[in-house]
């Protein structure tokens, strides 16, 4: 009886599948109308000053509207809410200002990039605040109780800024494209005839290429490691699960079911955060999720990096066109087309060419192939310990470590991550260095 009203009264297997749809990032077109609607919102926010939680539900509910996601149940649908976080320790006196957003750019500015320009404690990131929550009324907190939405927020945090992150290399793509193409056209227009401008257009096209192999490199990364996260983790984890709910008898059949979904998902999304090894070390599951959020910090830092230096050359290129234009229109009218120098000729190129954009790009790269080697090394050193470890009793294989119990997932992931062996080349021939 208890179970039939869990399903039929309390309708359990609709939020379930909520809770996957959108604290998982399952519902793949509202999540991508959301991020593109936060990016509309945060675009050139220092400072989570001015957001408003009407905001955010606009936001929300226009991204609820605009997919499929608005033929889901008003009593799903009445439960979801995005929020911004409450983060204990640190100085929240600006949360509440109720002054206007932070002054931006003028469209004749083009700034140059700093690095480490969101270090500054001053600088809030609104993206690293929001997060989606989804309401549990009684008795369904008895399934998913407090510890278990801890978890789901933990893994969306996780999963919204691979996302992010995932957006921002593809919209960086989109500014690349449309960033050569004005090049080209500025070329052909005579932008780089110039003999000092002709060399800073040869060394900002080769930072153009160079930055597209390093995002190339990034998106491989993430779009690997996002396919297997939602269709390895989470699907095959709900499928578990369905299963595991049709053969329950009791609501504890229910609870154990549900924590262990949540529990399989956190080791094979390789964030269980653990505290090491009895010697105190960074083994096991800590540092495989120290390493994941360092390789997208780096991801996260080059995404913001071309999105300013793309912004900056377009606006750039386009006020040079606009100045061609003009010149024109008054050459078809019988008068001078230039009668003082014209300070834009060139200057996006000379903006490209600068030295420091191309150290910054550089070392991205390095750091970016390092920590993935890194991550390469230590999930295969996990396999060599499971495969050492094939004959332990399953019970102590689970209090050894909790990523051993779902050894089979990591396979899959090193093999996505490093299909061609670039990589293990790699570690090799830098053990052979070392060796020398």
């Amino acid at each position: 009886h208890i179970l039939h009203s869990l399903e039929v009264q309390h309708h359990m297997m609709h939020h379930l599948r909520a809770l996957k749809h959108f604290l998982f990032l399952g519902q793949g077109d509202f999540v991508s109308s959301f991020v593109e609607s936060l990016d509309s919102e945060f675009r050139g926010r220092t400072s989570i000053a001015g957001i408003y939680s009407h905001t955010l539900s606009a936001v929300l509910e226009g991204s609820l509207r605009k997919t499929n996601a608005r033929f889901l149940p008003d009593f799903v649908l009445g439960n979801l809410r995005a929020q911004l976080m409450m983060v204990p320790g640190k100085d929240d006196s600006d949360r509440y200002w109720m002054g206007p957003p932070p002054r931006k750019a003028k469209e004749e500015e083009m700034i140059p990039w700093k690095e480490n320009s969101g270090a500054s404690s001053s600088i809030q990131d609104p993206w690293d605040f929001i997060y989606l929550d989804y309401k549990i009324n009684n008795p369904l907190d008895a399934i998913v109780h407090e510890s278990a939405m801890e978890t789901y927020h933990r893994v969306f945090l996780f999963l919204f800024r691979l996302k992010r992150v995932e957006w921002m290399l593809n919209n960086s793509w989109r500014q690349s494209t449309a960033l050569n193409h004005a090049i080209l056209i500025e070329t052909k227009a005579g932008g780089a005839d110039a003999p000092a401008i002709s060399d800073a257009a040869e060394r900002s096209s080769f930072l153009l290429r160079r930055i597209s192999s390093t995002r190339q490199t990034m998106l491989h990364f993430i779009s690997n490691l996002q396919n297997y996260l939602m269709f390895e983790v989470l699907e095959g984890g709900w499928e578990a699960l369905v299963h595991s709910v049709k053969r329950a008898r009791t609501l504890d059949d229910i609870v154990r079911a549900h924590d262990f979904y949540l529990s399989e998902i956190v080791d094979k999304a390789l964030l269980r955060n653990d505290d090491g090894g009895e010697d105190g070390g960074d083994d096991g599951g800590r540092s495989l999720e120290n390493s994941l959020c360092k390789l997208l910090s780096i991801a996260l830092a080059f995404g913001k990096f071309q999105d300013h230096i793309f912004t900056n050359s377009l606006a750039g290129l386009e006020k040079a066109a606009n100045i061609r234009r003009q010149v024109e229109e008054r050459a078809e009218k019988g008068d001078w087309g230039r009668k003082t120098l014209d300070k834009e000729e060139g200057r996006v190129f000379v903006y490209l060419a600068d030295p420091k954009l191309f150290q910054f790009v550089e070392q991205t790269a390095n750091d970016f192939d390092g920590a993935l080697s890194e991550l390469l090394k230590m999930m295969s050193k996990q396999i060599d310990e499971v495969d050492c470890n094939t004959g332990m009793d399953d019970n102590d294989m689970d209090e050894k470590d909790p990523v051993m119990r779902n050894h089979d997932a990591l396979p899959f992931l090193l093999f996505r991550l490093d299909f061609s062996g670039y990589y293990a080349r790699q570690a090799r021939e830098n053990r052979k260095k070392k060796k020398v």
